[in-house]
């Protein structure tokens, strides 16, 4: 039994893409076998390099395929974050496995089995309207992207989310720098209250002695 049964709610309208799904599922189905049978580990490290080296060039066509116009900034934006996030819970998946993992849990099937059927049918399936109702045609855009290769590990779905979380890491400084300044600034108001006070009860504790003095 597998964990995805592969669904028409899952097609796009967008055959390249709609096949490149088909297979993610079988992968994640075949991974989910590893937890019901005793696979070996040479087995395990094979289904692992499949599903990375399959993940980047599928997540790569999709930038692509974006990069060509028709989709919104933000759609953009989110669209390769959620990519790299995904390729580097792969990446630390595979790396725990090198370091002397011998299976795959069930807990972490369902993990991925929960985000791809999100990312389709959520992330994807609005990246699919946005393209179908642009300009120029789909199928140039589809067929120029098929005929680009991917040739840097660092995607350009990373280079945009590490430019992104750069930039909002900058902004992040820039409000505690700014909150920090506006807290030193109060802090001097209190204590300058704080000493006009004691001042002035200090003034009136010598004006009571005075009296009590008379």
């Amino acid at each position: 039994m597998h964990i995805i049964k592969w669904s028409s709610d899952f097609l796009l309208g967008i055959d390249e893409i709609d096949e490149q799904h088909k297979a993610l599922v079988g992968m994640i189905n075949a991974l989910d076998a590893s937890t019901q049978e005793a696979y070996s580990p040479e087995t395990l490290r094979r289904l692992l390099a499949e599903l990375n080296a399959y993940v980047r060039d599928h997540f790569g066509f999709e930038e692509r395929l974006m990069a060509g116009g028709g989709c919104s900034p933000e759609l953009v934006t989110r669209h390769c974050g959620e990519h790299a996030y995904f390729r580097s819970v792969l990446k630390d998946l595979t790396a725990d496995f090198e370091n002397g993992r011998t299976s795959i849990t069930v807990t972490l099937i369902e993990y991925l089995v929960h985000w791809l059927l999100h990312h389709i049918v959520v992330v994807d399936r609005a990246m699919a309207n946005q393209l179908n109702a642009a300009e120029p045609a789909l199928a140039a855009r589809v067929a120029a992207a098929l005929t680009q290769d991917v040739i840097d590990d660092l995607t350009e779905s990373e280079r945009h989310l590490l430019g992104e979380l750069r930039r909002a890491n900058e902004e992040l400084e820039r409000q505690v720098l700014e909150r920090t300044r506006m807290l030193s600034d109060r802090n001097r108001m209190l204590e300058d209250e704080l000493r006009e006070t004691k001042a002035q009860v200090d003034k009136l504790a010598a004006q009571l002695a005075a009296r009590g003095a008379a």
